[in-house]
């Protein structure tokens, strides 16, 4: 008997293909987000970070930080446009 586990359940049925295929790209988008930063992300990280060196306040930062949300997402929309065959 195969033994799988799928979020600490115990199960002998292995994940069925659909499963697996959404998982697979869940996990593309993540290492795409993480490696797939763009300079200008880049650019909003560095000043969030030198500001909370500086001692800001994270209440201080919200609007860097909403930025950088919006500009990751408007990224990430353009990466699947261009995936596609589409353009923006």
């Amino acid at each position: 008997m195969s033994y799988y586990s799928y979020d600490g359940l115990q199960t002998d049925e292995r994940p069925d293909e659909e499963s697996e295929e959404r998982a697979a790209k869940l996990d593309q988008l993540g290492e795409e987000y993480l490696s797939g930063q763009t300079d200008r992300q880049k650019e909003i990280a560095g000043r969030i970070y030198e500001q909370l060196k500086a001692g800001s306040d994270i209440d201080d930062l919200k609007p860097l930080i909403a930025d950088l949300s919006r500009t990751a997402t408007d990224d990430a929309r353009r990466r699947k446009a261009d995936r596609e065959g589409g353009h923006r």
